[in-house]
């Protein structure tokens, strides 16, 4: 690259710069593109010189800005020429006292350093010291230290050096007008006076006071003034005693709950009866709720029916992928840009000390080297310890005692176990179609219409075509992608609205076609016909239900057993178990004539590409391969789910109303439940329409005469063999 070297002045990457072209006699005018400069002769191998880039060329002057800082490879014999030269890469290492310093330097920039806001809005660090350095008044030496400092962050403490030291040359402050306050005498007796006036705990006002006396002594446009005084306004702004008046009439919450939301009976006795117990003991804190069920059945919505019930301020904050514990806590108000953390912050928001304070996604927090969120609630959600939380950057007790926290999840598997014991959860279960019909005529169809700017009579929306969305255009537990549907037919309409076509009269099955096009059909179906060897089993999933098929075959082999279709270690034992009660039972199954020694038995579940887990599809391996080794067909309208021992015995699973409703939308006729289930059925047929025929099952023995069409008689003694 072509180089040459230069006196009296120093440049550095980001400055844009102008040279005359005529002192160097050999510059390639013609075909230069980039440019090498050093800044005195000899080079030495370890000077960090300037790579520029040609800007543009106008007459005698050459216009260059610099690109990055470079070494040269070998020694440059006159003041100009080509050498070979290599980048000098900047050193940055990303961290949270780091991160802070820059967003620290950026805020001084901007209250001392108007001119040169533009390079607070550059990301890269080396790149942001490099463009303020060219906006502050420094000397030859401070340029070339800034230019031999290829490390980021020693860059920036430097600069923020110049920052304060520039400042405090510049600045002249001039003695106020007779008669007046100085401005900064008069911003501290405001602040002295919102504190006598702000109802504060006597922690906070002697902290308070304490910052004030601070703020006397420093400076007014250092950086620690304006922390300081930030922090005193926060306290200030929050509800230390402010809250809202709670309506505790019963009936008129039970009539928004209903209003807001179809069935969910349990979960609005249990909200209704919190309301009762806060009616007539008003000291009472109570439990901390979580609504536990799969996305779109209602869980943050009843957290604003319940803020509108009691006519308290609603708040919600999504916990979803926070990995870091000061998103709960706060930072330290020893970094450069701390904040307070999420649940004090939304709080100082609310302007109020009781909301309904909905912490959405908490199954979904995550933990990593800065410090796990989850143990950051355990005191949040903790009545007999929230009275007093403390926040990293309000360093002082505030009670959280009066807040109405719920949270929300989608499974309880991934709450940490001492985080869970301190919520009640209420399991929010799926809808049956009837249910998601109800929900649509009651409340989707009118919204998604009023929203589109149409009536929600005319065109009026067919029962028919709603069965069709649920039954052959959606594949959930709640109503959000019917809700979705829904609002895409009506944007169809707006569209003809729009353009002064007329709307139909109606809207049908066939406009459902016409709108949505063919139905994606998302749903697994249970099997056409009987098959040996293949069994129906039911799952349950984060989103809902679902049926398993689950497929067995033999060939020739060595006695081994495949397990295929990305089973987990519970799913693979259960294989096992299945496999060796059939083995130590061959007698009374009628297979003693099968030399196990000689085949190989491959199970397999469709799907491969989803993660399946869990004890419960046991028995439905189980009696797949009953049905396998006898070769007798299995009933493709019974669906089956428990967990089979080595014994026989036929223990209890959950989720049974999500696997219900799962083999209700597969066309199942026939469940077979585990007996000790039934507790749960008995649950769910006083709150739940559900049209199908449950079958009990105490032993194995109970599950196969039903399972298979033709005469099955077994003789099970249940005795060890030996």
């Amino acid at each position: 690259m072509f180089t040459i070297v230069i006196e009296n002045n120093i440049y550095l990457p980001s400055h844009r710069f102008v040279l005359t072209i005529n002192k160097y006699k050999s510059l390639p005018i013609s075909d230069i593109s980039e440019l090498a400069i050093f800044f005195h002769h000899p080079i030495s191998m370890d000077d960090i010189g300037l790579k520029c880039i040609v800007k543009g060329i106008s007459g005698p002057n050459i216009i260059l800005e610099g690109v990055s800082r470079i070494i040269a490879k070998e020694p440059l014999m006159e003041t100009e020429g080509f050498i070979e030269v290599t980048d000098v890469p900047d050193i940055y290492e990303k961290n949270f006292i780091n991160d802070g310093l820059i967003q620290g330097v950026k805020a001084l920039i901007r209250l001392i350093l108007p001119g040169a806001t533009n390079a607070t809005r550059i990301k890269h660090p080396g790149q942001f010291a490099d463009a303020v350095a060219q906006s502050l008044n420094l000397g030859y030496s401070e340029r070339l230290k800034l230019l031999n400092t290829p490390d980021s962050i020693a860059r920036i403490k430097l600069i923020f050096g110049y920052l304060n030291r520039q400042n405090q040359r510049n600045q002249h402050p001039q003695a106020p007008a007779k008669g007046t306050m100085n401005p900064l005498i008069q911003d501290i007796k405001d602040l002295e006076e919102k504190i006598e006036h702000t109802p504060l705990s006597e922690e906070a006002w002697i902290t308070l006071h304490k910052e004030i006396d601070k703020l006397k002594y420093m400076y007014p446009s250092s950086p620690e003034y304006s922390v300081s005084r930030s922090y005193i306004e926060f306290v200030l702004d929050l509800p230390w005693e402010a809250s809202t008046q709670d309506d505790l009439d019963i009936e008129k919450a039970q009539k928004i709950l209903d209003k807001d939301h179809f069935d969910l009976k349990e979960v609005k006795d249990r909200i209704l009866e919190f309301l009762a117990v806060k009616k007539l003991n008003p000291a009472s804190k109570g439990s901390i709720l979580c609504f536990c069920g799969p996305p779109g059945v209602g869980k943050t919505s009843l957290g604003k029916s319940i803020a509108s019930a009691t006519s308290r301020h609603y708040i919600r904050v999504s916990l979803g992928g926070i990995r870091d514990e000061a998103e709960i806590r706060g930072h330290r108000r020893t970094y450069i840009g701390a904040m307070p953390g999420r649940i004090i912050k939304e709080i100082q928001r609310s302007k109020t000390k009781n909301p309904v304070f909905i912490l959405d996604e908490i199954d979904k927090l995550g933990k990593d080297f800065r410090g796990d969120p989850a143990s950051a609630l355990l005191e949040v959600l903790d009545p007999e310890q929230n009275f007093s939380f403390k926040d990293n950057y309000l360093e002082i007790p505030f009670d959280l005692s009066n807040v109405m926290f719920i949270g929300t999840a989608n499974t309880t598997e991934t709450i940490p176990p001492t985080l869970l014991d301190r919520m009640e959860v209420i399991e929010i279960s799926g809808y049956t179609d009837k249910e998601k019909m109800n929900i649509a005529n009651l409340y989707l169809v009118s919204k998604r219409a009023i929203a589109a700017g149409i009536s929600p009579t005319t065109p009026e929306f067919e029962d028919d075509a709603i069965d069709l969305l649920i039954a052959n255009y959606t594949m959930e537990a709640g109503v959000r992608e019917l809700e979705r549907k829904i609002e895409a037919i009506y944007r169809k309409l707006a569209r003809k609205k729009a353009t002064g076509r007329d709307l139909p009269d109606v809207i049908d099955k066939d406009a459902v076609h016409e709108y949505l096009g063919p139905a994606p059909r998302y749903r697994q179906s249970a099997m056409e016909q009987d098959g040996v060897g293949i069994t129906t089993g039911l799952a349950w999933t984060p989103a809902g239900g679902d049926i398993l098929i689950i497929e067995t075959t033999s060939v020739a082999g060595s006695g081994k057993l495949e397990l295929t279709g990305n089973m987990g270690n519970t799913m693979q034992e259960s294989a096992k178990i299945a496999l060796g009660f059939i083995k130590s039972h061959t007698l009374e199954l009628g297979i003693n004539n099968i030399d196990f020694s000689k085949i190989d038995i491959h199970i397999h579940v469709p799907a491969g590409a989803i993660s399946k887990d869990g004890p419960s599809a046991g028995l439905a391996m189980l009696s797949a391969l009953v049905s396998l080794l006898k070769d007798v067909p299995v009933r493709k309208d019974v669906a089956i789910t428990g967990e089979a021992t080595l014994s026989g015995r036929v223990l209890p699973v959950g989720g049974i109303k999500e696997k219900i409703l799962a083999g209700i939308r597969a066309g199942i006729s026939y469940i077979i439940l585990p007996e000790k289930n039934k507790p749960d059925i008995e649950k769910l047929v006083s709150g739940t329409s559900i049209d199908v025929e449950i079958i009990f099952a105490d032993k194995v023995t109970d599950v196969l005469p039903f399972l298979f069409r033709e005469s099955f008689e077994t003789d099970f003694s249940y005795q060890p063999h030996i």
